[in-house]
C-alpha cells in the first residue's frame, strides 16, 4: 500500500470517530464558509467608504458604513469563538473515544504480540500520540479547510476588482507552492522520525526504572545513561529538524508576502492608470494581500500540524489495523473436570520459528491428580502452562480437556475453569483486595478472607490500617517475594 492510499485509509478510520459527533460537527463546518464571507467582506467595506462616502463627501452615510463593518468584526468574533469552542470539544471527546477502543483492542492482543513490542511503544500510542491528535484536530486539521475557503473567497473578489493586479499578485504564487510541497514532504518525515523516537525513548524510561536496581547493583548507572543519551538525542535532533522546516516555511511566505506587496504597489503606483485604479481599491487590495497571504502563512502551519497528526494517526490505526487478537470461538469449556491429554505436541513462539521450545511432549493428568513438570531451565514448562491457557496458538499434535481439543475451544472459557500462579507475583497498584478479586464484583470481602486464610496469608494484612482494602504501592515492592506469591495463591482460591 502506497503512502497516500495508507494516510487515506488512517483518515476514514478518524472519520468514522468524527462522524459521532456529527451535530456539533455539522454546526462547526457550518460555520466555516460564514466566518471566511464576512472576512473576506471587510475590505470591500473600506473600499466603499474611501471610494464613495470619503471621496464623494457623503459623510451621512459614514455611520452606516461603520456599522457595518463593527457589525462584520463583531460576527467573526463570535463565530470564530464558537467554532474554536465546538472544535476543542469534538478534539476532546473523539480522543476520549478513540483511547477507549484502542485500550481495548490492546488488551484483546495475543501474548506474542506483545513479546515483540516495548511496553514504552504502547504507552506512547495511548497517551502522547493521541494528545498531539488531539491538538492537531483542535488546532490545525479541520481550521485548514477554513483557510483554503478563505484564500479561495479573497482571489474571486480580487479577480472581481482587478484582474490586473490579481495577475501580478498570482505572479509570485507557483514557485511558493513548489516550496511549500517540498517542505511539506520533509515535514512528514521527520514527524515520523519523532514519533517512533518518543516511543523508544518512553520504552527506554521505563524499562530502565524497572530495572534500576539490577543496574545499579552492577554499577550500569553510566552505561545506561550514555544509551539513553543517545535516544534523547536523536530526538532532540528530529525535533529541531522539523521545527526549522517550519519556521523556514514560514519566514518564506513572510517574505513573499512583503514582495508581492510591494510589487502590487509598485505596479499601480508606477503606471499612469489612475482612471481604473482608484485609492479604495489600491486600499481594499493591500488589504486583500494580507488577508491572502495570512491563510498562507497559517496553511504552513497547518501543514505542519497536518503532518503531525498523520504521523499520530499511522501510529494509532496502526495498532488498530494489527490483527493478532485472541480468538474468539463458538465451541466453549462449560465445564472441567481436570482430564487433560496431551500427545505429540510441538511448539515454537512465533518469532523464533527455528527454535523449537517443546518437542514431542506426551503425557496424561487425571482428575484430582497431581503432577509434577521437571525440566532445566528453558525447556518449555512455563511455555506449556501458557498453551493450555490459550495464551498462545500454532501448538502441533493434539492437546484435550476432557476430550475435547484446546484449539477448538475459546480461550476465555478455557481461563474461566483455570487458575495459575506464576514464580513471579504479578501486583497492581491497587487494595489488597483488588488485587486479589481483580475487581470482580462476584466476590465478596469474605470471599477474599476465606482466599487469605486457604493461602495461610492472614498475616499479611494484621498490621496494616485499613486491612484487605489497604492499598499496595509500587507493584508490591514494600511485600516480600513470598508474600506477593501468597497474595497470587489467594487470588487464584478466591
Amino acid at each position: 500500500m502506497t503512502k497516500a492510499a495508507s494516510d487515506r485509509q488512517y483518515l476514514i478510520q478518524y472519520l468514522y470517530y468524527l462522524k459521532r459527533h456529527k451535530v456539533r460537527l455539522g454546526i462547526s463546518l457550518i460555520s466555516i464558509p460564514l466566518i471566511a464571507a464576512i472576512h473576506i467582506s471587510q475590505p470591500l467595506i473600506m473600499k466603499y467608504a474611501i471610494d464613495h462616502v470619503f471621496l464623494n463627501q457623503q459623510i451621512q452615510q459614514l455611520h452606516i458604513v461603520a456599522s457595518l463593518l463593527a457589525l462584520a468584526v463583531v460576527g467573526e468574533f463570535t463565530l470564530r469563538s464558537l467554532q474554536s469552542f465546538l472544535f476543542q470539544h469534538i478534539g476532546q471527546h473523539t480522543v476520549t473515544d478513540i483511547r477507549h477502543d484502542l485500550f481495548s483492542h490492546v488488551t484483546q492482543l495475543k501474548m506474542s504480540y506483545f513479546d515483540k513490542t516495548p511496553q514504552g511503544v504502547l504507552t506512547s500510542r495511548l497517551t502522547s500520540d493521541l494528545e498531539s491528535l488531539n491538538d492537531s484536530f483542535a488546532t490545525g486539521v479541520v481550521t485548514l479547510i477554513a483557510d483554503i475557503l478563505t484564500i479561495i473567497g479573497i482571489l474571486t473578489a480580487m479577480f472581481l476588482l482587478s484582474v490586473e493586479l490579481t495577475l501580478v499578485t498570482l505572479l509570485i504564487t507557483p514557485p511558493l507552492f513548489i516550496f511549500v510541497n517540498i517542505c511539506r514532504k520533509q515535514l512528514r518525515t521527520q514527524y515520523n522520525r519523532i514519533r517512533s523516537t518518543i516511543g523508544k525513548l518512553n520504552a527506554s524510561i521505563q524499562e530502565q526504572l524497572e530495572g534500576l536496581p539490577i543496574i545499579q547493583q552492577y554499577n550500569r548507572q553510566v552505561i545506561n545513561a550514555s544509551e539513553f543519551d543517545d535516544l534523547n538525542t536523536a530526538y532532540r535532533k528530529a525535533t529541531i529538524s522539523s521545527v526549522s522546516y517550519d519556521a523556514l516555511l514560514y519566514s518564506v511566505i513572510e517574505s513573499m508576502a512583503s514582495i508581492t506587496l510591494g510589487i502590487v504597489i509598485g505596479y499601480a503606483l508606477g503606471f499612469q492608470q489612475q482612471d481604473t485604479i482608484t485609492i479604495g481599491l489600491l486600499v481594499a487590495f493591500i488589504d486583500y494581500i494580507q488577508k491572502f497571504f495570512q491563510p498562507l502563512k497559517e496553511i504552513s502551519n497547518k501543514f505542519a500540524i497536518l503532518q503531525h497528526a498523520l504521523a499520530s494517526l499511522e501510529k494509532i490505526f496502526g495498532l488498530f489495523n494489527v490483527t493478532e487478537t485472541m480468538p474468539i470461538k463458538d465451541k466453549k469449556l462449560h465445564h472441567f473436570s481436570g482430564k487433560i491429554s496431551l500427545q505429540d505436541v510441538h511448539f515454537h513462539y512465533p518469532s523464533f520459528p527455528d527454535k523449537p521450545v517443546i518437542k514431542g511432549i506426551s503425557f496424561d493428568v487425571q482428575p484430582g491428580q497431581t503432577i509434577a513438570i521437571v525440566g532445566p531451565t528453558g525447556s518449555g514448562k512455563s511455555s506449556l502452562i501458557k498453551i493450555v491457557l490459550g495464551l498462545y496458538e500454532g501448538y502441533t499434535g493434539s492437546i484435550q480437556l476432557d476430550g475435547q481439543e484446546l484449539r477448538d475451544l475459546d480461550p476465555s472459557s478455557i481461563r474461566e475453569q483455570m487458575v495459575t500462579v506464576g514464580q513471579d507475583a504479578r501486583l497492581f497498584n491497587r487494595s489488597i483486595a483488588f488485587n486479589i478479586t481483580l475487581g470482580n464484583p462476584s466476590i465478596s470481602d469474605d470471599d477474599v478472607m476465606r482466599a487469605l486464610t486457604m493461602a495461610n496469608a492472614l498475616h499479611i494484612i494484621e498490621n496494616l490500617p485499613n486491612g484487605i482494602h489497604s492499598p499496595i504501592n509500587q507493584f508490591g515492592q514494600q511485600l516480600s517475594a513470598g508474600e506477593a506469591q501468597l497474595i497470587g495463591f489467594a487470588r487464584a482460591l478466591a
